[in-house]
């Protein structure tokens, strides 16, 4: 059939898909980073100025990740696409790449109402063409997995309705929120973050539905409707999308607003110039680096996840939206932390921005392998359960705990003087690759993620089966005499 017809495997627009909506939403923090480096305004300052930019961000940044979710979960249900559905896909792609502009303008205009109406246009024209692919794809079964066409016509047509009512929701919040853009901006924006929980509330929607429709389904195939949980790979792939995308940003300013000019290159040379530059490249490296380390705690992290939920994928979401607020940081630090002789009290107040920042963003990381590991089995590796091989969960545990530590560190040095803040943020951030180093000569040689043979592990169970009781096996070994350990469990 693929041969008879213009259908393709889906690999390829899945990854297109995870590359803009990553691009989209690194991309807001950009009109919010630029900090003027002539103007005479304290760092508090710039704060208030753009206080409502940087809400809007974390909003939009939450809301473009939920819009990325419902793309991921369309895709559970596909085998192949089409030129239609290829179109179709690639049209909502552009009125998504479209987000940051509008966000921009509720940043700069809050007052204004036409802002949030193109907002709020732009997402229900998304919804809009979400139905239409959803109808379309139902219609051509061929594009559908195999297990959806094998099923009869009408089990067919009540699972396409119970997709379609999942895009209930969001319009009317979206025509809501557009309402009220002119009386009340606040409510709007309420009504708008709620699309940050909302397939929360669509897993409710389905419960009450497949309830008033008194319809049997089975618990894989709700959830493959209403997608309670979601592909580790595609999170991987977006969230490193989001890191590669932020690392690259952080040369934006030494090599854009912090250029040499040619004044100073025609007074001072081009080696002095660029020698004088020193404390920006310290800036750019030091962000690099914790970047860099963010990535590899996530990295390390789903290496052992199973299963996302929607609370996980939540909290992964919000601690992008903070690595996705380090250009921002990088920014502040070159206008107001410069050579030790030169800080002051905006030194003190970026160094804060910076460390509650990078505080949140690791820290929410812990928050996700916590709830995986309080889900079970399911949803995290057996490897690093405590009960099964205790080195590699602390391995694991410590790598998620060094990055929240030391930024509450330096935060806390920001309440001396201002020679040990900058002192104590550069040593923090260099200091941090010899902790990792010497985590791994702790813990990297022993047999990290092996699991004991002598271990019974039910993967179907919700919680952890604990393991037997080493004297015990001892007696059974000695009873048994020469046999296996292996035979002396099952006995």
């Amino acid at each position: 059939m693929a041969e008879e017809r213009d259908l393709v495997h889906l690999n390829r627009l899945k990854c297109f898909n995870d590359a803009v909506f990553a691009i989209v939403s690194t991309i807001l923090i950009l009109p919010i980073r630029r900090l003027e480096q002539d103007s005479d305004n304290d760092l508090k300052t710039e704060l208030e100025d753009r206080y409502v930019q940087l809400v809007v961000y974390f909003i939009a940044f939450l809301v473009i990740c939920s819009v990325w979710e419902s793309h991921v979960h369309r895709f559970k249900i596909l085998s192949h696409v089409d030129d239609v559905l290829i179109w179709l896909n690639l049209t909502s792609l552009m009125f998504t790449s479209f987000l940051p502009f509008a966000c921009a303008l509720e940043g700069k205009y809050p007052k204004k109402y036409l802002p949030i109406v193109l907002i709020c246009g732009d997402m229900l024209i998304l919804e809009i063409l979400e139905v239409i692919m959803i109808l379309y794809s139902f219609r051509q079964e061929d594009l559908l997995k195999e297990e959806l066409q094998e099923l009869p016509e009408e089990q067919l047509r009540e699972r396409r309705d119970y997709m379609l009512v999942k895009r209930l929701i969001n319009p009317l919040l979206y025509i809501l929120a557009a309402s009220f853009s002119n009386t009340n901006a606040i409510t709007s924006w309420v009504l708008i973050s709620i699309v940050i929980i909302s397939p929360c509330i669509h897993r409710l929607i389905g419960v009450m539905f497949r309830k008033c429709k008194a319809i049997r389904m089975g618990g894989a195939d709700f959830d493959l409707m209403f997608g309670n949980y979601i592909d580790t790979e595609r999170v991987e792939c977006f969230s490193d999308g989001v890191f590669s995308i932020v690392a690259t940003l952080l040369v934006l300013d030494i090599t854009t607003e912090n250029f040499p000019k040619d004044q100073d290159v025609t007074r001072d040379g081009i080696d002095k110039t660029v020698l004088n530059m020193w404390p920006k490249f310290l800036v750019y490296v030091a962000t690099f680096i914790i970047i860099a380390f963010l990535w590899f705690v996530h990295h390390s992290m789903f290496h052992c996840i199973r299963k996302m939920n929607q609370i996980m994928l939540v909290t992964n979401n919000i601690s992008l939206a903070f690595i996705g607020f380090f250009p921002f940081i990088v920014a502040t630090f070159n206008r107001y932390v410069d050579e030790p002789k030169h800080l002051t009290a905006d030194t003190k107040l970026a160094v804060q921005i910076g460390s509650v920042a990078i505080f949140t963003a690791s820290l929410a990381q812990a928050v996700l392998f916590v709830i995986a590991l309080w889900k079970g089995p399911s949803h995290l590796e057996p490897k690093v359960n405590p009960s099964i091989s205790r080195s590699s969960h602390c391995y694991l545990a410590l790598k998620l705990a060094i990055i929240p530590l030391i930024s509450l560190v330096v935060y806390y040095t920001t309440f001396a003087d201002y020679s040990a803040i900058y002192i104590a943020f550069n040593a923090a951030v260099f200091i941090t690759p010899l902790l990792f180093v010497a985590l791994k000569i702790i813990f990297g040689r022993r047999e990290i993620g092996v699991m004991r043979q002598d271990i019974v592990i039910d993967t179907d169970c919700d919680t952890w089966v604990p393991p037997p009781h080493r004297s015990r096996l001892r007696v059974q070994k000695k009873g048994i005499g020469d046999t296996s350990l292996s035979d002396s469990l099952a006995v």
